[in-house]
């Protein structure tokens, strides 16, 4: 798709949200009443279609480095911005795991909710249990989640301790993970973070100034299945950093302390 004006991409945008607020509210009910367990392929095919389209009209290309494991189940990677989502999303069906304040952004809020995303209330440990449960079900099951232990978004000049807590459940359902390293290039470096107080609707205008989003996607070496939580959470991130920044491993003040 040829490069958009800001004002074609944000009516496009609005079309792409009004469909995914239809299709989450009307589509998906309709295919379950009709089809059953069934439209759970259906309901995966819109959603990855839904996001590859948003990708295209915000300009969002995409370099792949490394292989996506065909075995793993826990996808884990850095957090810079809500384009994250949208883009892996384009990859693969997923479901994802974000921290509550994502469910209540403007429509983007409402779509989480209604695909499925299971939300993590941060400090709250009890609450954070209960999603670990339901986390090692969907595993068990043949899902595949994405998640981003760090638990908020960064500029993307650092990465932040993973927290273990939200690996056990690959722990507990056995299953290979998968680490990702996410980094935007260009113009988009500065721009497409979105961190601390940042509003859903002032990003959203910013990002369709951009020419184009250029996003660096790093597969890492995938792990075995039955590995401890701490093990888990100590070597992805090693693994982030080092695809991110090879030269400057041991800088702590580009990566921060490895210690988890």
């Amino acid at each position: 798709m040829q490069t958009l004006r800001p004002w074609y991409r944000a009516a496009f945008i609005a079309f792409m949200f009004l469909w995914g607020v239809i299709a989450v509210s009307v589509v998906w009910p309709l295919l379950g009443i009709f089809l059953g367990r069934r439209a759970g392929y259906f309901h995966a095919h819109i959603q990855r279609h839904w996001c590859l389209m948003t990708c295209r009209i915000l300009g969002i290309r995409m370099e792949i480095l490394g292989t996506p494991s065909k075995e793993a189940r826990l996808w884990i990677a850095n957090h810079i911005s809500w384009l994250d989502i949208i883009a892996m999303g384009s990859r693969l069906p997923l479901t994802f795991i974000a921290k509550e304040e994502v469910a209540d952004w403007p429509v983007m809020g409402y779509l989480a909710r209604r695909i499925g995303t299971l939300f993590v209330r941060r400090g709250d440990v009890e609450q954070t249990a209960s999603i670990a449960e339901q986390m090692a079900w969907q595993l068990r099951q043949g899902k595949r989640l994405m998640l981003f232990p760090e638990g908020t978004t960064t500029t993307g000049e650092r990465v932040l301790r993973f927290h273990a807590k939200l690996l056990q459940p690959a722990q507990l359902a056995n299953v290979p993970v998968q680490a990702i390293a996410l980094e935007y290039q260009g113009e988009a470096r500065s721009v497409a973070p979105f961190i601390g107080e940042d509003d859903f609707l002032p990003h959203l205008l910013s990002i369709f100034k951009l020419e184009r989003i250029d996003l660096r996607i790093h597969y890492c070496q995938p792990l075995p299945a039955g590995l401890h939580r701490d093990v888990l959470a100590q070597t992805t991130r090693k693994q982030v950093v080092a695809a991110l920044f090879p030269k400057t491993e041991n800088d702590p003040l580009k990566v921060g302390n490895f210690e988890v």
